[in-house]
């Protein structure tokens, strides 16, 4: 019988990844519909043995000013348990100034003051993203 993979070590083939002291966020991309609209995906793992949450995003690429991103809701992160954003409330992110196949910088807010950041593909809602629910930004 073989022996169960940790969450730790999977890495996503499309995406980006960064670790920081409390969190890695592995697979992390922005999937757009092409109606102006994104969702930040990929998965998050919490490397402490005390509770996080996600509470805030940020996205800025070339030329356009840093843009808030919208959680429905705070997204809990807890100790040792990995959260796919794509089944979590959404990370919303205003996708008019993003083109697919760019990179943008993405920074994550989590509880602590924690930030991780990190470059991220913008990627269409086919292929692996088609069944991605990117929901608009109110």
């Amino acid at each position: 019988m073989a022996a169960p993979v940790e969450a730790k070590s999977y890495q996503p083939s499309i995406g980006s990844n960064a670790r920081t002291e409390q969190v890695d966020a592995l697979g992390v991309a922005i999937v757009v519909d092409g109606d102006r609209n994104g969702r930040v995906v990929g998965t998050l793992l919490n490397t402490e043995n005390r509770r996080h949450a996600l509470t805030g995003a940020t996205v800025k690429s070339d030329g356009v000013p840093l843009r808030s991103a919208l959680l429905a809701d705070v997204v809990l992160l807890p100790p040792g348990e990995v959260v796919h954003l794509a089944h979590e409330a959404p990370v919303s992110v205003p996708a008019d100034h993003l083109s697919v196949g760019s990179f943008v910088e993405l920074t994550l807010d989590v509880t602590d003051g924690e930030l991780v950041q990190m470059l991220v593909p913008v990627e269409a809602k086919r292929g692996p993203y088609a069944d991605v629910d990117v929901v608009a930004v109110p």
